[in-house]
């Protein structure tokens, strides 16, 4: 798959940036160990689903290769509020990921890339709220879920 310009920068950025690992610290591993993405609007034509969703695949070769035999939790999730793609590690051995909201986690890659992709970057009525006649801003209220792909590595 021919890869454009920004994955293939974003792939120098962070394939091969150091792990991390903290057993005892599930804050602090989130912490280093997050990244996060978003296209600048001239290169939105550049984006699709297949080369995102083989974006983070490459990522997740890169990351089990420098785990030296520990083992890993790989999570991968759309930040509404900042219109990014995220993604991060923790150790295995916390038997959670590090989010305080409610989760709905996923072994499908392509739903949160779609999600992203379809739903945010490539839609220019994201986020869009209709105003009633007295100005104010309506947006429908549902609970919030937050789909969260989650993937077990071992190196």
């Amino acid at each position: 798959m021919a890869e454009s310009d920004i994955l293939r920068r974003w792939l120098e950025e962070a394939g091969d940036d150091e792990i991390l690992i903290d057993p005892e610290d599930i804050n602090l591993e989130a912490a280093a160990n997050t990244w996060s993405f978003s296209p600048p609007d001239d290169e939105l034509n550049q984006i699709t689903v297949a080369g995102v969703e083989h974006f983070i695949n490459e990522i997740i070769e890169k990351r089990r290769a420098r785990l030296n035999g520990q083992e890993m939790t790989f999570y991968c999730w759309h930040d509404f509020q900042t219109r990014q793609l995220r993604f991060g590690l923790v150790s295995k051995s916390h038997g959670r990921i590090p989010f305080r909201c409610e989760v709905e986690q996923t072994t499908e890659l392509s739903s949160v890339i779609e999600q992203v992709v379809n739903d945010d970057w490539l839609n220019d009525q994201y986020f869009r709220c209709e105003a009633d006649y007295e100005g104010y801003v309506e947006c429908q209220e549902t609970p919030f879920v937050l789909l969260v792909f989650v993937a077990n590595l071992a190196g």
